[in-house]
């Protein structure tokens, strides 16, 4: 308070601009990424030698993500360990399950906690793209239980689209897009290097990093703490001048299992709950805006921060530790 009258004397006698003194810092979220495509009867495999395609199961058994009880308890659990919202992925058509998913958290999402779509693909095209954003914009741009900065919905943006039209496709269709809603979302774009920051700043109000494990891959445990540290410093300082710094945190990722993928595949060690410690460490260090985790419940990649059979509920205590720390 002392501060914040200093500045605005100082304002008023012209040392300092006015705007200076009305700009509050971003709030503090705590955002994990999100995945509504399992069912009882789908979404659950096996990979071609007959083994299970996820490393770990939840600790409640398979679950249908449409399963109203499991919602209840997906939001409980993470509202309990600081979690302020989840990026649910979107795969942008109507028969998905991720589209239904998508409806079905934004109503049943508890006060005090927030949903916003990870939007997966284009339509292959930028008037796909606008299309799909306008559609967005429509259905859940008004609801109360949307993650908003600074009163505008947000939306975050996977790779993959700029994969499928670049980024001048990217470019026209968030024109049109904004042509027909002037008041839309808050994009967070993606970025995996901070060439890229530099180079898509001007295409996204934020920008955040979600393969994570292609920057760990490789990393000894004797100097994890110290790396992690000097790139999320480097990683947190390259946004500056974007209206949300973001960093991203993860416990460990494994998609060996997964017949599509193949070739060397970067693997992050969980080390017993020590790697996701020390990437919250240097999170916490490096003074971002938003803190990513990667992920709620990718299964299939081994990053889920959710109950397990395996890691029970120890990343969860580490998130509730954390974001505490952030938020103070």
């Amino acid at each position: 308070m002392r501060r914040r009258g200093f500045l605005a004397a100082l304002a008023a006698i012209g040392l300092v601009p006015a705007a200076a003194c009305a700009r509050q810092a971003p709030r503090r979220e705590v955002l994990a990424f999100h995945y509504g495509w399992f069912g009882r009867e789908r979404g659950w495999g096996v990979s071609a030698d007959g083994g299970r395609n996820h490393p770990n199961v939840p600790e409640e058994g398979l679950y249908d993500s449409l399963d109203p009880a499991l919602i209840a308890r997906q939001f409980e659990q993470a509202q309990a360990a600081g979690v302020t919202g989840f990026i649910t992925s979107w795969a942008a058509r109507s028969d998905d399950i991720t589209d239904q998913v998508l409806d079905a958290l934004v109503a049943a999402a508890p006060e005090g906690f927030s949903v916003c779509a990870y939007l997966e693909q284009s339509g292959g095209s930028a008037e796909a793209l606008a299309e799909r954003l306008i559609g967005l914009h429509e259905r859940h741009a008004a609801s109360p239980r949307w993650l908003r900065h600074e009163g505008r919905p947000v939306l975050f943006v996977f790779d993959r689209v700029l994969q499928e039209i670049g980024l001048d496709g990217w470019r026209r269709g968030l024109a049109a897009y904004r042509a027909a809603r002037p008041d839309g979302f808050f994009v967070v774009g993606p970025a995996n290097t901070t060439e890229e920051i530099e180079a898509r700043r001007g295409a996204f109000e934020a920008l955040h990093i979600y393969s994570l494990t292609f920057v760990t891959d490789g990393w000894p445990w004797a100097a994890f703490s110290l790396l992690a540290r000097r790139w999320m410093q480097r990683w947190v300082r390259a946004q500056g001048g974007l209206a949300v710094r973001t960093a991203t945190v993860l416990p460990g990722f494994d998609d060996s299992r997964l017949d599509d993928r193949t070739g060397d595949r970067p693997i992050t060690g969980r080390r017993q709950g020590r790697t996701y410690r020390a990437l919250w460490e240097a999170a916490l260090a490096a003074r971002p805006d938003w803190v990513l985790i990667v992920s709620w419940n990718e299964w299939f990649e081994a990053s889920e921060i959710e109950p397990s059979a395996e890691n029970g509920r120890r990343e969860l205590e580490t998130t509730r530790e954390m974001s505490g720390r952030l938020r103070a």
